[in-house]
């Protein structure tokens, strides 16, 4: 085993809400002059940066449904005004160690919805802690970057903000890949590449030289806090998914305690079989208050 550490600690949930409570002036209130265009059905996972510690894109109802379940109630109020507008909510979080040193943002969002780009253009002054700079508008206390560079589309970040401008202009692909892309159509996703150098790094303190390109959790809502999920470890060839399965059996065991806690029997039933280079369990039921969200609190809490 090698010690490698992530270039940015992935944030804590205290963290994530601030920021996440942030953008709901940032999004009423950033504007830029020019306004971009961008398909309603794009992916917003394809303008974000490469490079992320976990990847997450949630539809309205399940980013509502994160927002009562992470925030305070007071938090969570002033952003359903933006919720309620907003289709789509694509996150980065954390970030992997790169060869050549460079790294994504250590916070990283892209939402499309039906947002009032001309209001927000001209309100940004009335708000002293939003500071005006080239690509959008800045706010030293949250460490944000924000802007609304069109009227369908809300950009955040933690750095700058002009690689996911240019990507909003030409956007890319996902980064999760193309083979697992209808479950990447779910309702609720988290994509965690490289699981077993960085996601281990950060919570084990060490990474471990297993071949995986990655781990999709894959939901669709049933009911109000209640899931059907699909776990998926992708590894890089069909030998290593099974050679490395009972590895990976007991990898998802300690996934489900951290993620589920005392509530993690439904998920440490799930039934893998190795398909190929994926090593899967469908039918896999999350429940519990805030549902499939549950588990983005439960990921980025600062106790884990």
């Amino acid at each position: 085993m090698t010690r490698r550490k992530p270039a940015v600690p992935v944030p804590g949930l205290a963290a994530c809400a601030v920021l996440c409570a942030g953008m709901t002036s940032a999004i009423f209130l950033a504007g830029c002059a020019a306004p971009l265009k961008i398909s309603a059905s794009a992916d917003p996972l394809a303008v974000l940066q490469r490079g992320s510690l976990v990847y997450a894109r949630l539809s309205g109802e399940a980013a509502r449904e994160f927002a009562s379940s992470t925030l305070s109630a007071d938090q969570a109020k002033k952003l359903l005004p933006v919720l309620s507008r907003t289709r789509l909510v694509a996150l980065g979080l954390g970030s992997l160690p790169a060869a050549d040193g460079s790294s994504a943002p250590g916070f990283q969002a892209c939402l499309i919805g039906d947002y009032p780009f001309r209001a927000a253009a001209m309100s940004l002054g009335a708000d002293p802690s939003w500071k005006r700079e080239k690509s959008g508008y800045f706010n030293a206390g949250l460490g944000l970057h924000a802007a609304l560079p069109g009227p369908n589309l809300v950009l955040a970040s933690s750095a700058g903000l002009e690689p996911l401008l240019a990507s909003a202009n030409l956007p890319g692909t996902s980064p999760i890949p193309a083979k697992l892309a209808a479950l990447a159509s779910r309702e609720l996703v988290i994509w965690i590449p490289e699981p077993f150098s960085g996601l281990a790094a950060t919570f084990l303190g060490e990474a471990m030289d297993i071949p995986a390109r990655g781990i999709l959790i894959s939901a669709s809502a049933l009911a109000p806090n209640d899931y059907d999920a699909t776990i998926v470890f992708l590894m890089k060839d069909a030998d290593s998914a099974r050679v490395y399965r009972p590895v990976l059996r007991l990898a998802w065991y300690g996934l489900a305690r951290l993620l589920f806690g005392d509530a993690a029997e439904g998920a440490l039933a799930a039934s893998f079989t190795v398909d190929g280079a994926e090593y899967r369990a469908s039918g896999v039921r999350l429940t519990g208050a805030g549902g499939g969200a549950s588990v983005l609190q439960k990921f980025f809490s600062p106790t884990n």
